[in-house]
């Protein structure tokens, strides 16, 4: 059987179209304290979220839970490095913890699910 990309797992999980699978994912996983300022903050700065939309298009990528670690180590080890006082110290972004939740979560279902008992 095929290896499922994350993205098509999201949303058969959850039960919307993949079209609205960036945004319905990028809300999923941003920190709770983020979700109220995020309306603000896209409207003045459009493209401040640009790093964690992409994150979130290169997890929806993945076909298992190593590439999708793999991913998540990346963002991580990238907010680290250039991301400054408002992603680093006031996390206003996605949470690479609730990422990788999320899709151990999902892969895990899945592989259930494709296991015979």
């Amino acid at each position: 059987m095929a290896k499922r990309e994350m993205r098509s797992l999201f949303c058969e999980r959850f039960d919307f179209p993949p079209a609205e699978y960036e945004e319905r994912a990028f809300k999923r996983c941003l920190y709770w304290h983020a979700r109220l300022v995020t309306p603000v903050v896209r409207r003045l700065s459009p493209r401040f979220f640009a790093d964690d939309l992409r994150f979130i298009q290169e997890l929806g990528l993945t076909s298992d839970w190593r590439a999708a670690r793999s991913e998540v180590l990346a963002f991580q080890d990238e907010n680290r490095a250039t991301g400054g006082l408002w992603r680093n110290r006031l996390r206003l972004r996605v949470s690479g913890r609730k990422a990788a939740d999320l899709a151990q979560r999902l892969f895990s279902e899945e592989r259930r699910k494709s296991t015979p008992p």
